[in-house]
């Protein structure tokens, strides 16, 4: 088997008859070696010093040439660790959008437990809905043309209450109903980001947004994160001087489960006042606080800046139930309804009204019902990586449906390779990170799935992907 210095030794007369310093063209080599993926994330590099004697160099080139692979996020490094190749190794630092939305979804054969994604089963309320809809709906359930391409109204004026109850102050016509949170985000994105600035957003966060970003033409720019949240002093000084015209951020972290504390937040949205930055307030695991309770919407806490609040009823409810929202002034609400109608006409009007019914009536027992599922499983989870023995690391979550965890010396690329092929796929940090090289040794583990599930899924995890 070749080492890593004998791949070097083949393409020596390569770099040594390019141009600039000797150390330059070696760190070069190196790159391209990683891009072609010859040398594979995680691959552990040789000494300086061995590098240097095999390739008949001064060390001060090789120690110069690694250094320069640090600077660039290619080499990872830990004291007394020989250096290893980084997330940017193999392409990870040039995942598309798509790429990283596909790794969140479940194929077309299901998996033997699917780990990948983060959208839960049904509630019992949604259960007994579908089952018996006319029931349900007062014998009402197929009414006109089954088409709702603006919004049912009854939904509108379930959604409106529902924000209201919560301290927005919201009015019908600022409502617009989407299919499900993930395309009222595309919508407030493609509408609000523009190519001439960046939009900010949390270092780790959820990858659906980087397709909006995309299809907006601009590009994300990361929100300095700590492990318990956003560093908002640095959040604060980089709204003021990058001035983006869009921030996103959530109020339970997808994948971290932190959220932001209110005084945080009113500094956070003082900033972006000041920039004229609008704030995009993704309250989709709002409802998901494993303690305490759920913070405050950004809209309710009245400092004056301009939020889009959305959210929606997947993560409470039922995965399948695509019905979603968000919340602006009245004049963008009706550009983004019609905008939102030519997509793809609406959510079918009997889902619409299921769902107006559900979140006016159901929604509270359904939230503790859920609350109380979530709980159970995150405690199997626990329980099982323990028994495993797996040596894994995940702060508790303050809401949402996941831990992020970090697997010491280890490569996530490569265990979610390995987990996919067990037939429990994850996704790995690269997929959430805005900074090339994040992330690299963790990974999202959302526990929807019942206890029996989540236990099955870390022992083959641990047995067949560790």
């Amino acid at each position: 088997m070749r080492t890593t210095a004998d791949q070097l030794s083949g393409v020596l007369d390569h770099w040594k008859s390019g141009t600039g310093p000797l150390y330059q063209q070696l760190a070069d080599a190196i790159v391209s070696l990683a891009e072609a993926g010859s040398l594979e994330h995680g691959a552990r590099m040789p000494s300086e010093r061995a590098l240097a004697t095999q390739l008949h160099l001064s060390r001060n080139t090789v120690t110069a040439a690694y250094q320069r692979l640090r600077d660039q996020g290619w080499l990872e490094a830990s004291p007394g660790s020989a250096p290893r190749l980084g997330m940017r190794s193999r392409g990870v630092s040039a995942l598309t959008a798509q790429d990283r939305f596909s790794r969140i979804l479940v194929g077309q054969e299901p998996p033997l437990v699917a780990l990948n994604t983060a959208s839960p089963p049904p509630a019992p309320a949604v259960s007994e809905a579908l089952a018996r809809p006319e029931t349900f709906l007062d014998g009402r359930a197929a009414l006109g043309n089954g088409y709702a391409a603006l919004g049912d109204r009854d939904l509108t004026l379930a959604i409106t209450d529902h924000l209201r109850a919560r301290g927005v102050p919201a009015r019908a016509d600022e409502i617009v109903v989407t299919s499900g949170a993930q395309q009222a985000l595309w919508l407030a994105v493609t509408a609000l980001a523009s190519p001439s600035t960046p939009v900010a957003l949390e270092a780790i966060t959820y990858p659906g947004v980087f397709d909006a970003i995309a299809a907006a033409g601009s590009r994300p720019l990361a929100l300095p994160m700590t492990d318990a949240g956003l560093d908002v002093a640095g959040v604060v000084k980089m709204l003021r001087a990058a001035e983006p015209d869009l921030a996103y951020v959530t109020t339970f972290n997808n994948p971290t489960g932190t959220a932001l504390a209110e005084a945080d937040a009113v500094r956070l949205l003082a900033a972006a006042s000041s920039a004229g930055t609008t704030v995009i307030d993704d309250r989709t695991l709002a409802d998901l606080a494993l303690s305490g309770a759920s913070p405050r919407p950004l809209a309710a806490l009245g400092t004056g800046a301009s939020v889009v609040t959305v959210g929606g009823m997947s993560k409470v409810f039922w995965g399948g139930l695509r019905i979603g929202w968000l919340h602006t002034n009245a004049t963008l609400a009706a550009q983004l309804r019609h905008r939102r109608a030519a997509m793809d006409l609406g959510s079918p009007a009997l889902f619409q009204r299921l769902g107006a019914r559900l979140l006016r009536e159901r929604f509270e027992e359904t939230v503790a019902w859920r609350l109380a599922a979530l709980r159970e499983s995150l405690a199997a989870t626990r329980e099982a990586i323990e028994e495993a023995g797996l040596g894994w690391e995940a702060v508790e979550p303050a809401g949402g449906p996941s831990l992020w965890v970090r697997m010491p010396g280890q490569s996530a690329e490569r265990f979610a390779e390995r987990a996919d092929r067990a037939g429990v796929p994850v996704v790995a940090g690269a997929a959430f990170s805005v900074v090339p090289g994040a992330g690299a040794d963790r990974f999202r583990l959302p526990f929807y799935l019942p206890p029996e599930e989540m236990r099955l899924g870390v022992k083959t995890l641990a047995e067949r992907a560790a």
